[in-house]
C-alpha cells in the first residue's frame, strides 16, 4: 500500500469526529468481503493511533498488499476475518504484518 500523498495533501477531505489523529485517514471500502456491515463505496475512517484488540476492524499490510478485515485474536492465534461467509478466514499466527490502523467510523456519500 503506497501512499501516494503527502502529508497535507488528498484526493478528497472528509470530516470527522471520530478521531483527531495527526496521521488519520479515509479509504473507500472495495469489494464485497466484508459485507453485510460494510459495503462496496462505504468510507472507513482509520485510526493508526489507536489500540487494536480482539474483533477490532482494522487495515492490514503484508509487504505491498493491504487489506481490511476483522481482527480475531484466539490465546496465541491471530486470523483475519471477512465478515463474507463466502470468503476464507485467513490464519496469520506467524506471519509478520503490519497493521496499519483500526476503523473508528463508517459512513457513506450519495453523489
Amino acid at each position: 500500500m503506497d501512499d501516494p500523498f503527502h502529508l497535507g495533501e488528498a484526493e478528497e477531505w472528509v470530516n470527522t469526529t471520530a478521531t483527531n489523529h495527526p496521521n488519520a485517514f479515509a479509504l473507500v471500502v472495495k469489494g464485497d468481503s466484508m459485507e453485510p456491515e460494510f459495503t462496496e463505496g462505504d468510507i472507513i475512517i482509520v485510526d493508526p493511533g489507536r489500540a487494536y484488540g480482539n474483533l477490532s476492524y482494522v487495515v492490514v499490510k503484508n509487504g505491498t498488499e493491504a487489506t481490511f478485515k476483522q481482527l480475531v485474536i484466539d490465546g496465541a492465534s491471530v486470523y483475519l476475518k471477512p465478515l463474507n461467509d463466502r470468503y476464507p478466514i485467513k490464519d496469520i499466527t506467524g506471519i509478520e504484518i503490519e497493521i496499519v490502523g483500526v476503523v473508528v467510523e463508517k459512513t457513506k456519500r450519495y453523489y
